[in-house]
C-alpha cells in the first residue's frame, strides 16, 4: 500500500504518480494579510455553526418526552443524522471540487436554517426522523470545505495551527452550545433553542457569502466541469475515472483507517461511563460532570497551542503518542477509585487527540490537490460519520454481554491498534524509498 511520507509532507513515488493526473496549477497567490483574515471569518462561521448545532442537542429528549415519545425515536433520529452524514460528505466533497467551497459551505449553513425552522415548528415525532436525515445530508459539506479552505490558501508550512485553530473552533462552539440551549428550553420553551440555532446559522451564512472568499481557483472548476461534461458524451472516460477514485481510496486507506479508529473508540465507550462511575463507583454527578468538562476543556484549548507541532515536527510520532495517549482515561479507568488519576487521565486523552488531529490534517491535506481536496476531506468525513454511528452500536450488541472493565480494555486495546497502525503503514522517509 502506498503511503505518504510524514517528514515535510513529501510523497512515495507511488502517490506521485497517483496524484499527477488529477494535479493542477496552484491558486494565484494572494496577500497573507487577506487570507488570514479571511480565514478568521470562516473560523467564526465554524465556531457559530458548532454553537448553534450543539444548542439543541439537549432539547430533543424533553421534547420528545412531551410528545409522548421514548429514547428509541431519539436514537432513530440521531442514526437518521449520522446515516446522512455518512452517505454524503464525499459527494459533498467532491462537488465541492466542481462547483467552489462556498456553494457548499452556503448549502450546509442554508440548510441548517431550514431544518432548525422545521424542528422548531413540526410536532409529528415521525416527522423528526427525515428531518434529522435532511439535516446530517446538508451539514455533511461543511467539514470538507473549510478545510479544503486552509488547504487551499495555507502553505503546507503552516497549516498545522489553522487546523488546530479550526478544531479549538469546533470544540468551543460544541462546548457552549448545551448549557445555552438548556437554559433557553427551560425559560423560553421548547422551540426557543431552535430558533436561535437558526438565527446561529443565519448570522454565519451571511459572513461566509459577503467575507469569505472563494478559494478553488477558477481553472480548477472549468477543468472539472469540463471534463464532467466530457464524461457525458463518452463512455470511454468512465472507466478512468472510476480508476482513479479507487486508486485515490486505497492511497489514503492508512488515514481513514486511524481516523476510524480514533473517533469510533469515543462513542463505543462513552455509554458505560455515566453507570460505572455512578452505580459502581458512587462518584456524584458534580464529580461526573468535572472529569467530562475537564475533557472538553483540553479538546478546546490543547489544539490552539499545540497545532503548530505538526509544522516543526515529524507526523509519524505526533500520530503514534497521540493514539496512545488518547487511552489514557480507560486505562485509569482500572484504577478509578483514584479520582485524582482520572482528572488526569482526562487530560491526557484531549492532549493525545491536540497532537492526532492537526498532524491527519495536515497529512490528508499535503498529501492532495485543488481538485481532489475536497473529495479526499468528504472521504474522511465518511469514515468520522460511520465511527459515530457504530461506535453506539456496537456497545449496544456487546453491552449486554461484557462488564464496563472489558468495555474500558477494548477502548485501550483499540488506542493501541492505531498507534500499531501509524506505526507499521505510515512511513519516514528514510525507509520511503525502500517501502
Amino acid at each position: 500500500m502506498s503511503t505518504v511520507v510524514l517528514e515535510r509532507e513529501t510523497v512515495t513515488s507511488s502517490l506521485e504518480q497517483g496524484m499527477s493526473a488529477l494535479s493542477v496549477s496552484t491558486p494565484p497567490a494572494k496577500k497573507e494579510r487577506s487570507i488570514t483574515a479571511a480565514l478568521w471569518f470562516l473560523i467564526g462561521c465554524v465556531t457559530l455553526m458548532m454553537t448553534g448545532f450543539a444548542v439543541i442537542l439537549p432539547v430533543f429528549p424533553q421534547r420528545l418526552q412531551a410528545l409522548g415519545m421514548g429514547p428509541e425515536t431519539l436514537a432513530l433520529m440521531e442514526g437518521a443524522f449520522g446515516l446522512g452524514m455518512f452517505l454524503f460528505s464525499t459527494p459533498m466533497g467532491t462537488w465541492s471540487g466542481r462547483i467552489g467551497r462556498k456553494p457548499i459551505l452556503f448549502i450546509s449553513l442554508a440548510g441548517f436554517i431550514v431544518t432548525n425552522l422545521l424542528l422548531a415548528w413540526v410536532n409529528v415525532p415521525l416527522l423528526f426522523i427525515p428531518i434529522r436525515f435532511v439535516e446530517g445530508m446538508l451539514l455533511a459539506g461543511l467539514s470538507p470545505a473549510t478545510m479544503s479552505m486552509i488547504g487551499d490558501t495555507i502553505p503546507l508550512e503552516k497549516q498545522g495551527r489553522w487546523i488546530g485553530i479550526h478544531t479549538t473552533a469546533q470544540a468551543v462552539g460544541f462546548a457552549l452550545g448545551p448549557g445555552l440551549g438548556g437554559f433557553l428550553s427551560q425559560t423560553l420553551g421548547f422551540t426557543s433553542p431552535f430558533l436561535l440555532s437558526a438565527a446561529i446559522a443565519l448570522l454565519a451564512s451571511l459572513l461566509s457569502i459577503f467575507l469569505v472568499p472563494e478559494t478553488l481557483p477558477e481553472q480548477v472548476r472549468q477543468e472539472a466541469r469540463a471534463q464532467k461534461a466530457h464524461h457525458g458524451r463518452s463512455a470511454k472516460v468512465h472507466q478512468p475515472k472510476e480508476l482513479r477514485f479507487t486508486s485515490l481510496v486505497v492511497l489514503v486507506a492508512p488515514f481513514l483507517i486511524i481516523d476510524f479508529g480514533m473517533i469510533f473508540t469515543y462513542p463505543f465507550v462513552f455509554p458505560q461511563y455515566p453507570f460505572f462511575l455512578e452505580k459502581v463507583l458512587h462518584y456524584s454527578t458534580a464529580q461526573y460532570g468535572m472529569l467530562f468538562s475537564t475533557y472538553g476543556i483540553a479538546l478546546a484549548v490543547f489544539p490552539l497551542f499545540l497545532g503548530r507541532l505538526s509544522e516543526k515536527l515529524p507526523k509519524k510520532p505526533l500520530i503514534i503518542i497521540g493514539s496512545l495517549l488518547f487511552g489514557a482515561l480507560n486505562v485509569f479507568m482500572f484504577a478509578a477509585p483514584l479520582y485524582p488519576l482520572l482528572i488526569a487521565g482526562t487530560v491526557l486523552a484531549g492532549l493525545g487527540s491536540a497532537f492526532v488531529e492537526p498532524a491527519m490534517g495536515s497529512i490528508y491535506l499535503g498529501a492532495t490537490t485543488s481538485d481532489n481536496r475536497g473529495q479526499v476531506m468528504g472521504m474522511r468525513g465518511s469514515a468520522i460519520s460511520l465511527a459515530v454511528m457504530l461506535g453506539p452500536l456496537a456497545q449496544a450488541l456487546v453491552g449486554p454481554w461484557v462488564t464496563p472493565q472489558t468495555t474500558f480494555a477494548i477502548g485501550v486495546a483499540l488506542s493501541f491498534a492505531m498507534a500499531l497502525v501509524a506505526f507499521l503503514l505510515l512511513k519516514h522517509p528514510g525507509r520511503a524509498a525502500q517501502g
